[in-house]
């Protein structure tokens, strides 16, 4: 049973003013253990044995703080260690400021003698069980402030020992607060309605450490740490999280993540050979062929059950597809030069496409996704001085995100597939990076939501439409800046937004003038109304309108708010026997993905322009 909400089990170092230099201004102070401390959700210890706890934060300057209030540093963290004894030990400075002098002073007289120390959950296990409450040890944590305090900090939290935790958004009152036990006529006999009470209490606690450690991950990823405070404290749901994530993105950002990989380190990688996989696939009656691929069916096992992803061949997750191979000559050898970049495998895809460049992309997912997105404004009233005022409800919505499949079948002969090259390796998977991008790329501007696609930029219900004509025609360059104004007029626009074009489309804002007889184009160079445009053949160019036929689109937009999510890494299904007479092997390679408009409000299109 969870402890109860307002209770003040505190948790506090004691100063010593023996270590205390009053010329250098510093202390040197005790800040944590594994002193066990009762949370509304258990029982935590904080692990202090070496790999448990991150101090680069804390060594990195970090602040100290009165009262764990960030808007009060007074001083600053100088050194930080971890002593034999289990515990952690810094020296901190106090400023000249005369707010950190009034505390000073304070910790001379021995008025403040209490320390506190707020951190973030990263991992964390079940040991037991006792007495009814589960027993944690946080086996990954990271300190990030510490704080002299005046009342000794209270341990009822999520992320720190700092700070009361409001309770998950979609937890009720009854699960975060102990229930009273009703008597019950039997004392050896539990009753049903208490079994009640401590099972939902269990789960959510259970439930409250994962929020805690996905909100983390997903600013880790991101480079978004300093969210995971509020976050936490304000009980944010992980979708509500991540939408917040969303908007401090830049248009076009590369996401440089580890997440979504398994943890394979740099010689487990170089190990990993995707000829060997594709060659046992192809070959599946050759015991020896099953036996080599052995470590790369169990590293595509491990990625199946970190992902959620179920392969119907065989899964290459992003550790290897990350790696960027480059063949080094040598003295008669050659070298695998392998760098764990997270956004290798997403740049290669990039390189390929024209949308998902400046898309924002999110790796690493486990199950479906939901974002939310605001659809209607309150509406504010002129009223007079006793009028009653009408109400207006924000409307609120989710974008829904949930993994489709995506690729293409590339032919390879069985002799090819049996070699054992750098050059082949590279080559291969370059080729297959290329088919999956090209779908998705085409799918994320193109899809119409039938047959197993996602909806794209051209389907999705209330993107901005300038239409040309009954059967399409010319677009002016009034015709471009209409595009502008549908989006500014939703009050969407944003500065580093695109025009996307096909080739006609290049070559013929390149020679229309702007206006008839002047030699001022359209184009601006690589600028169009004062925008970027870029430039692919996935945009089509085979319309047709009325009696108009080999119409183009042109899209607009803040690409930003395009959405291209990717699960697990890339499934790999080798079909040896359609072309078996002619010693050919044909590989389909598949990525789990999905696309959404974040706000149909951001893009406008035309779909009838005569190039």
């Amino acid at each position: 049973m969870p402890i109860q909400k307002n209770s003040k089990e505190s948790r506090s170092f004691t100063l010593s003013r023996d270590k205390t230099d009053k010329e250098q201004r510093t202390v040197e102070i005790a800040f944590s253990s594994e002193e066990e401390y009762k949370r509304w959700w258990g029982i935590e210890i904080l692990g202090h044995s070496r790999g448990e706890i991150r101090l680069d934060r804390l060594k990195n300057k970090a602040p100290l703080l009165a009262d764990h209030d960030t808007r009060d540093q007074i001083g600053v963290v100088e050194n930080v260690r971890l002593d034999h004894d289990r515990v952690a030990r810094a020296t901190v400075r106090f400023s000249r400021s005369a707010r950190a002098e009034e505390i000073f002073q304070d910790v001379l007289d021995g008025i403040r003698t209490k320390i506190s120390v707020g951190y973030i959950i990263h991992n964390y296990k079940l040991i037991e069980e006792r007495d009814g409450e589960d027993v944690y040890r946080v086996t990954d944590w990271e300190p990030y402030e510490i704080s002299v305090v005046s009342v000794p900090a209270d341990d009822t939290v999520g992320v720190g020992r700092e700070l009361e935790p409001k309770p998950n958004q979609n937890q009720t009152k009854e699960q975060t607060m102990p229930q009273e036990k009703k008597p019950v006529e039997n004392p050896q006999t539990k009753s049903a309605q208490e079994v009640d009470v401590k099972a939902i209490a269990k789960e959510a606690r259970q439930k409250e450490m994962e929020r805690i450690q996905e909100i983390t991950a997903i600013a880790e990823s991101f480079g978004k740490r300093e969210l995971v405070e509020d976050a936490v404290r304000n009980g944010t749901s992980v979708d509500q999280f991540r939408a917040q994530i969303l908007d401090t993105l830049k248009p076009g950002q590369p996401v440089d993540t580890k997440a979504g990989f398994i943890g394979m380190d740099e010689k487990e990688v170089k190990e990993y050979s995707l000829l060997r996989a594709l060659n046992a696939l192809a070959n599946p009656n050759d015991r020896r062929a099953q036996e080599a691929a052995g470590y790369e069916f169990e590293v595509s096992l491990e990625a199946q059950k970190k992902s959620g992803v179920q392969a119907q061949g065989i899964l290459v997750p992003f550790d290897v597809l990350g790696r960027d191979m480059t063949v080094v000559a040598g003295t008669g050898s050659a070298t695998v030069a392998t760098d764990l970049l997270a956004s290798n495998f997403i740049n290669m895809l990039r390189n390929r496409s024209a949308v998902m460049q400046a898309a924002t992309i999110l790796t690493g997912l486990t199950g479906n996704i939901s974002i939310p997105r605001q659809l209607t404004s309150s509406t504010i009233q002129n009223l007079a001085e006793t009028e009653e005022m009408g109400t207006s409800d924000i409307e609120f919505g989710n974008l829904e995100l949930s993994p489709r499949r995506a690729g293409g079948t590339v032919p390879y002969s069985k002799q090819l597939l049996a070699q054992s090259s750098l050059d082949i390796e590279r080559l291969i998977q370059n080729d297959l990076m290329t088919q999956i991008a090209l779908k998705i790329d085409w799918n994320a501007l193109n899809a119409d939501g039938t047959g197993n696609t996602p909806v794209g930029i051209r389907h999705t219900t209330g993107v901005g439409l300038v239409e040309l004509g009954a059967d399409g025609g010319a677009p002016t360059w009034g015709d471009f800046v209409k595009l502008e104004t549908e989006i500014s007029i939703d009050n969407a626009d944003v500065d580093n937004m695109l025009y996307l074009l096909n080739a006609k489309g290049r070559g013929y804002v390149k020679t229309k003038p702007k206006e008839s007889g002047q030699a001022i184009y359209i184009a601006d160079g690589n600028m169009i109304n004062g925008y970027n445009y870029r430039v692919s053949n996935q945009v089509p160019s085979n319309l047709t309108k009325g009696t108009g036929t080999g119409l183009s689109n042109i899209t607009f937009g803040n690409f930003a708010d395009l959405i291209i999510a990717f699960w697990g890494g890339i499934d790999l299904i080798v079909d040896p026997y359609t072309r078996k007479k002619e010693g050919m092997v044909e590989i389909t390679a598949d990525q789990f993905y999905d696309v959404g408009v974040r706000r149909a409000e951001s893009f406008a299109i035309i779909e009838d322009a005569a190039l």
